[in-house]
């Protein structure tokens, strides 16, 4: 469904921001991209974590008829950011496999009812027959894909059923399409571009890092020194963080250090039942204070404004998994420390790692002759029966999984193992699979890519801001940074930059002009909020606050310490 072209109007884009964001100005390349969407124009942009991409397709909606879907792979953060959306006016829902069909047949219901500014789905969603039909019904006016690196085979995250979004975007009649990612080097844009189709695209990149976030990479020799540094930066550090480690037991090995120096913590992996996930990732959510160890699968859509570290334990597998990781850092604007304490042997583990995720296409093959010779048999067969016939003895060998999902995506299979319907619907024909799978080059890329990461943490004259930029094919700024490890003393910076920025309220404010925007204070003795605004002068001033952890507005008289909500 084709809707008419209409040029941007910037007063009235700044209304609706300050009406539904409570924000005064859009930052850095906002109000472009913003302006070339309502305009109707393909856009891709590359934007840090925290710099605002959401935005971008957000704010539209409100200013134009139909309806944008968002392609997300984040089933476990749709409904936070569908609630959020709500509390700001935007008439925003989702539809994935966590509703019962009853509930997903409503929602669909009311998106062609034109009931929707914004739909989220998963990629995966296309694959049924449902939705397909419904979607000629659906006024589609914009497509955006978040998390767009995961189009590209050479992407760090790389994902099936994103490499059939072009598709997809011709069944709904090729809209005007927007690809948002933190990060893309220029043969992942490229991709992105090819892929997606788009049309003379707007391409706004801007740069990797913030200021705020202080860069470093520590090399240890050997796992008990490591331990000791990231038990030292923990207690040093103030505030929720985040620890990262490739493997289950090295978080659990931290863990009981922790505990035993009475240091509280969280567990996240893959091992932890979806409830238990869930569990520790709301009261992550909920805390000024917790620190949370985990493996890589923590942290993509966490929107935490607050948390003050990030530390890898281990190397990562790509400078832009690494990026992307440490851009969850400090998205309150405030200062954070970004850290990678690493031990170089343990690259043999990252090894493996990138041999489990890349499937040879006759592995691929005996995935599917072995689900074939099973027959009717297949639907009393779990997935561990299959890693046994194929003799997987590791369980973080991923290539069994890898091979299942392209069978999917290609639609030889249907239903899983795990809910006991998978069933072969038709033969693998020969030259179907993407010339890219299980090819040498990608594995080959894969390995070269480690070994661009493990360049950069050995480095020790170049700026890493720098070293990023020329990864990522920006512009670097100007060395000396004055923020990473190499352009300044960590010691310094720590002692400057963790120096009176917050301050509880009925405190006096440490900076000589009194409280300002952008002021962080602790509201509650719980909730840690910005000031979006200051009504009076003086001594005798009112605060308007929202809290990081809930966005919701409360009017705060310092003098008082009385905290009330503010009335809609």
């Amino acid at each position: 469904m084709a809707f008419p072209r209409r040029e941007a109007d910037p007063a009235e884009l700044e209304r609706l921001l300050r009406e539904h964001f409570g924000h005064a100005a859009f930052q850095g390349r906002q109000l472009e991209a913003i302006s070339a969407v309502v305009e109707g124009r393909d856009l891709l942009v590359t934007m840090p974590t925290g710099a605002g991409k959401s935005l971008i397709y957000q704010l539209p909606a409100l200013a134009l008829d139909g309806v944008t879907l968002v392609i997300s792979p984040l089933i476990a953060l749709m409904k936070d950011q569908v609630d959020a959306l709500r509390r700001r006016g935007i008439r925003a829902s989702f539809v994935n496999s966590s509703l019962e069909a009853r509930e997903r047949k409503k929602r669909i219901a009311q998106a062609r009812a034109g009931e929707f500014d914004l739909l989220f789905l998963t990629p995966e969603r296309f694959r049924s027959a449902p939705f397909r039909e419904a979607l000629p019904d659906i006024a589609v006016a914009r497509l955006a894909v978040d998390e767009a690196h995961c189009i590209s085979e050479w992407g760090h995250d790389f994902r099936p059923d994103y490499w059939k979004l072009g598709e997809y975007r011709r069944l709904l009649g090729d809209p005007p399409t927007l690809a948002l990612t933190a990060t893309a080097t220029p043969q992942v844009a490229e991709d992105i571009v090819a892929s997606l189709r788009l049309t003379d695209p707007l391409v706004v990149r801007t740069g990797i890092e913030r200021p705020n976030l202080f860069l470093a990479c520590t090399a240890v020799e050997d796992a008990e020194q490591k331990r000791e540094v990231l038990l030292e930066r923990i207690r040093a550090l103030d505030g929720a963080g985040i620890v990262y480690s490739t493997l289950i037991r090295d978080l659990e090995a931290l863990h009981d250090d922790l505990r035993r120096q009475g240091i509280a913590s969280l567990v996240y992996h893959g091992k932890l039942s979806a409830r238990e996930r869930r569990e520790m990732q709301e009261r992550f959510m909920g805390s000024e204070s917790d620190v949370v160890l985990a493996t890589n699968a923590f942290g993509m859509g966490v929107d935490k404004a607050d948390i003050r570290f990030v530390l890898h334990a281990q190397i990562p597998r790509t400078l832009e998994a690494w990026t992307q990781e440490v851009g969850r850092a400090g998205r309150d604007g405030r200062p954070s420390v970004c850290e990678l304490v690493y031990f170089e042997e343990d690259l043999a583990i990252q090894q493996n790692f990138i041999k489990w995720a890349n499937p040879t296409r006759e592995y691929l093959l005996g995935v599917y002759e072995t689900l074939r010779g099973w027959g009717e048999r297949i639907q009393v067969k779990e997935l561990d029966d299959l890693r046994d016939e194929l003799l997987v003895k590791n369980r973080a060998d991923n290539r069994v999984s890898i091979s299942l999902k392209w069978l999917e995506v290609l639609g030889v299979t249907r239903g899983s193992f795990e809910t006991h319907d998978l069933s072969l619907v038709r033969d693998l024909e020969a030259g179907e699979l993407p010339d890219f799978v299980g090819s040498e080059d990608k594995h080959r890329a894969d390995l070269e890519a480690l070994l661009k990461m493990l360049q950069f943490a050995k480095e020790e004259e170049v700026c890493r801001r720098t070293l990023l930029a020329q990864h990522f094919g920006l512009t670097p700024e100007p060395a000396p940074c004055g923020a990473c490890d190499i352009c300044c003393d960590r010691a310094e910076w720590t002692s400057r930059a963790f120096a009176g920025r917050t301050f509880e309220v009925g405190e006096a404010p440490r900076r000589e002009a009194g409280f300002q925007r952008g002021d962080w204070v602790k509201v509650d003795g719980k909730h840690l909020g910005h000031i979006v605004s200051v009504e009076g002068e003086g001594r005798r001033v009112t605060l308007i606050v929202e809290s990081a952890g809930d966005m919701r507005r409360r009017r705060v008289d310092p003098r008082k310490r009385r905290v009330e909500p503010l009335e809609s």
